[in-house]
């Protein structure tokens, strides 16, 4: 298990004084970029040989969103590894151990210079021990979005949205379906599925749902193929 330290700042909590969703999913991601670079295969080491590890879903379940000024740890372990794809838990919680919220997250390890998902190397496996998985529901990796979704806003992507591997990072795809969200809506879980990486000048169809007991929101191009789908329960 991998684990940092940290206390929510001002940049970062909401108008209610809770560290905001996409923070959350900011601070998860953080944490596992840092267990690469102390493990010598960071991200920008990995982009050297051309390799790079994408993320394809996450499952986060907030238990409770921490508040300005609290001391935060969080943790995370791989507990699988299979032909191109890899399996993370995170877990964040008080100095107590009050547990404030727990995920899964699905990653596959990718050739940048061929442009496809490529076998994992032996030796990117070896540098992260595995670990029992977390215990939690673990539900579907695909996220189905009901038909007739309301395009809400037309995005183009600029250069703040990217990241080291010159696409779309994954927490501003949350950034933007989180600000889609009404306002004070309670989130107890986030899913999301990630499907093909925008670059630098595409544009980001907004389109969002909502049901008795869910908001929906997807990122997609001009002919409506997704970028990025999402569930908020």
């Amino acid at each position: 298990m991998y684990t940092i330290y940290d206390r929510v700042s001002y940049s970062r909590i909401d108008r209610d004084g809770l560290m905001g969703i996409s923070n959350v999913v900011d601070c998860l991601q953080d944490c596992c970029m840092f267990h690469s670079e102390d493990a010598g295969h960071s991200a920008l080491e990995l982009l050297k040989k051309d390799r790079a590890w994408l993320v394809s879903s996450w499952h986060v379940v907030f238990c409770r969103r921490p508040a300005l000024g609290e001391y935060i740890s969080i943790h995370t372990w791989p507990y699988q590894f299979k032909g191109i794809f890899g399996s993370r838990n995170f877990l964040m919680e008080t100095p107590e151990h009050e547990v404030l919220a727990y995920a899964d997250s699905r990653w596959f390890y990718f050739d940048s210079a061929a442009g496809r998902p490529a076998r994992i190397d032996r030796e990117e496996i070896e540098v992260y021990p595995t670990e029992p998985p977390y215990e939690m529901e673990h539900a579907p990796r695909k996220v189905s979005c009901p038909e007739g979704m309301e395009l809400k806003q037309v995005i183009e992507v600029s250069p703040n949205y990217l990241d080291t591997n010159d696409h779309v990072n994954n927490g501003q795809y949350v950034r933007l379906a989180v600000n889609a969200l009404p306002m004070d809506y309670p989130v107890k879980e986030l899913r999301a599925e990630f499907r093909l990486a925008a670059k630098l000048g595409n544009t980001l169809h907004l389109r969002t749902a909502v049901t008795e007991d869910r908001f929906y929101a997807t990122l997609t191009d001009r002919e409506g193929e997704p970028y990025f789908l999402c569930e908020f329960l």
